[in-house]
């Protein structure tokens, strides 16, 4: 029988593999048996404390096998598990906990001391420790259906608004059949767990790898800042698929060579552009590991892919593939009629993996979902990305790709990675201003400038470049745009950002 919840996977895995490795962090682990006795024990206790089916539970802990469990429990008891920030201040949890209206809190030890001086609370609860006694009662038989919400992701969105991303059932297990036939994953396979638990990536790296017996491990966030000690842990941890943003992959370039003897087999990435030169280290590093990019906001997870087998030279532009399947695209321009061949258009996506819409907000009635970003149709039909709506700018009357600029200066030998922003200037206009991590100590402005007026018109060179040692990085890894002219300014002034 096809399973119509999410969980379902998972319970099934359970059983074939009771004694297979299901959950390990560096400081427990856990088998299937291990998992399912402790997920039911936990959603027989939601149960029994009134959490009705339907009910929204927040999970605000740091990245731990409690937590995974938290929110197994959730779906076996009926439930909607909302994955909060850990690193997020406590006044930010709290106003999503209140525009959410949870049931229900579970937090660790830390959090549940903040969250008690909230001005009006949830029911809070500890999550359930691993020392808890195993449980053999019946879970009672679910009564939810594959239409019913699974889960809700907040994301700031374009507008910095955070908005609850509601997903169903149904979405998840479109997206996490179609992603382990995609990986081929296996009970053999150790997948890492890097993305945080409130970023979409973390349901392939949980749920795709759980309902196929593989083993998940948790990369803290302590280890996961050192890429020294990142790349360590994927060789002790017998890694074999590594799932993240690009960023990440940026920082851990120079160890790549290292991990050619490692159980690596996968690599796959999504959530941004990869820097070119850094995408092509990795692929002369690592020749014979298939690279797959994988595209798509939180509101359809994946809905495009493009896969890279070993050996296939990296084509420049990088395309983000072709649809998923069950997935429709259409580009349009920004009156919403279709673009000609060739020619970019905002992307519109539709198909069963669309989100199910905004938490507290209007019901979504148009079909289809505009992902806000621009994309091109190359003529063998694989899309190439170019860029958000937002990050399409206009400076001094030109109309100027952010993505365009930053391409340009990551071509320029010895940089790692690039970032540009539109920033107001003294004429009531807007300025470029971009940002370079470099790894030659003769890098330069200047240098950065020849380059540039050799690849770009000149209305499309910074006004400022800013050599920095790191760009900065939201919670889930993703290039913090927003803090980017704060750094310019410290470092014109002469102080810490």
């Amino acid at each position: 029988m096809r399973p119509f919840l999410l969980q379902q996977p998972i319970e099934r895995a359970a059983a074939l593999h009771p004694d297979a490795l299901a959950l390990r962090s560096a400081a427990a682990q856990l088998t299937y048996a291990q998992l399912e006795c402790r997920s039911r024990r936990l959603a027989l206790e939601l149960r029994a404390r009134a959490c009705a089916e339907g009910a929204r539970i927040g999970i605000w802990a740091a990245k731990s096998i409690p937590a995974v469990v938290a929110q197994l429990a959730v779906l076996r008891a009926g439930g909607i598990y909302v994955p909060l920030d850990p690193s997020a201040p406590s006044a930010r949890v709290e106003s999503l906990a209140a525009d959410c209206r949870l049931h229900r809190l579970l937090a660790d030890a830390p959090r549940l001391d903040l969250a008690r001086a909230w001005r009006q609370p949830p029911p809070l609860a500890p999550l359930a420790e691993l020392a808890s006694p195993p449980c053999h009662d019946p879970l009672p038989p679910p009564r939810r259906t594959s239409a019913d919400l699974a889960y809700i992701l907040y994301t700031s969105g374009s507008t910095g608004v955070p908005k609850g991303v509601m997903l169903t059932h149904g979405h998840a297990l479109n997206f996490i059949e179609w992603a382990a036939d995609q990986i081929n994953l296996g009970p053999a396979d150790r997948v890492a767990s890097h993305a945080p638990f409130h970023f979409d990536l973390s349901i392939f790296d949980l749920w795709a790898s759980l309902s196929r017996g593989a083993a998940v491990c948790l990369l803290d966030a302590v280890t996961a800042r050192f890429p020294s000690a990142v790349a360590d842990w994927i060789e002790n941890e017998r890694i074999s698929v590594w799932y993240s943003v690009p960023s990440a992959l940026v920082a851990l370039q120079d160890f790549a060579p290292r991990l050619g003897q490692s159980r690596l087999r996968a690599l796959i990435f999504a959530g941004e552009a990869f820097p070119l030169p850094s995408l092509r280290a990795w692929r002369q590093a690592l020749p014979n590991l298939p690279l797959h990019n994988w595209y798509g906001p939180t509101e359809t997870n994946v809905c495009t892919h493009f896969a890279l087998p070993p050996g296939q030279p990296i084509p420049d532009p990088l395309p983000i593939g072709r649809a998923c399947p069950d997935f429709e695209l259409a580009l349009r321009d920004e009156h919403g009629h279709p673009v000609p061949d060739g020619t970019a258009g905002l992307l519109f996506v539709r198909g069963p993996g669309i989100l199910a819409g905004y938490w507290g907000k209007p019901a979504l009635l148009d079909p289809w979902y505009n992902t806000g970003d621009w994309v091109r149709a190359l003529p063998d039909g694989d899309l190439v990305y170019e860029g958000r709506r937002d990050h399409m700018v206009k400076c001094r009357g030109y109309r100027v790709s952010l993505l365009e600029v930053e391409q340009a200066l990551e071509t320029c030998p010895g940089v790692l990675q690039a970032a540009a922003v539109p920033v107001p200037d003294a004429l009531q206009t807007r300025a470029l201003h971009a940002f370079v991590v470099g790894n030659r100590p003769d890098l330069s402005e200047a240098a950065l400038r020849q380059h540039l007026a050799r690849v770009l018109p000149a209305y499309m060179i910074p006004a400022r470049i800013a050599l920095v040692p790191s760009l900065p990085v939201t919670a889930t890894g993703k290039l913090d745009r927003q803090r980017l002219p704060a750094i310019l300014d410290a470092a014109v002034a002469g102080t810490p950002a």
